[in-house]
């Protein structure tokens, strides 16, 4: 279930809100009615809008072989 609180009410009533939230539920804090935050049980897994859609090309552990000005 979501529940959205303004964030005045969120900070009045955190301890139960967090409450909810480890019981699966999701809160929506909003701030003169725009979403500022969202917090959810950390088991969703989620790491932000982008989990997921990245990829790594090539090798990221070797030296460059290029020398830059940061490197000197």
């Amino acid at each position: 279930m979501t529940k959205t609180v303004p964030q005045a009410e969120f900070a009045e009533n955190a301890l139960a809100l967090l409450d909810d939230v480890a019981q699966g539920d999701v809160v929506v804090i909003t701030k003169d009615g725009e979403v500022i935050a969202r917090v959810m049980p950390a088991s969703t897994g989620r790491a932000g809008a982008m989990a997921g859609r990245g990829r790594t090309i090539g090798d990221i552990v070797s030296p460059l072989e290029d020398e830059w000005d940061a490197m000197k």
